[in-house]
């Protein structure tokens, strides 16, 4: 019957709607780079936090518009800095 067919070309759309490659749209790429560096940059915020105490709201900024390579550096000087201003240094 015509409806068996619509439900088996339906079953068959959505299979092929399951099988796309999300890693390679663009925009997902964009997404998930910019979920990592707000995971690092809250991280680096815990950290520092935790070490140093309550942080100015500059520190807070500087965090939140940095690249991952920034919050990277920034998280390795966290574990030797003796106070806050050593660790953008």
């Amino acid at each position: 019957s015509v409806n068996r067919d619509l439900k088996k070309e339906i079953k068959e759309a959505e299979k092929m709607l399951t099988q796309i490659d999300m890693t390679r749209i663009p925009a997902y790429e964009l997404g998930m780079e910019k979920g990592r560096e707000e995971g690092k940059a809250a991280l680096l915020t815990r950290q520092l936090s935790l070490k140093f105490g309550s942080l100015p709201q500059a520190v807070d900024q500087r965090i939140k518009g940095a690249h991952a390579n920034e919050l990277a550096t920034w998280g390795e000087k966290v574990l030797t800095a003796k106070s806050l201003d050593e660790v953008f240094l």
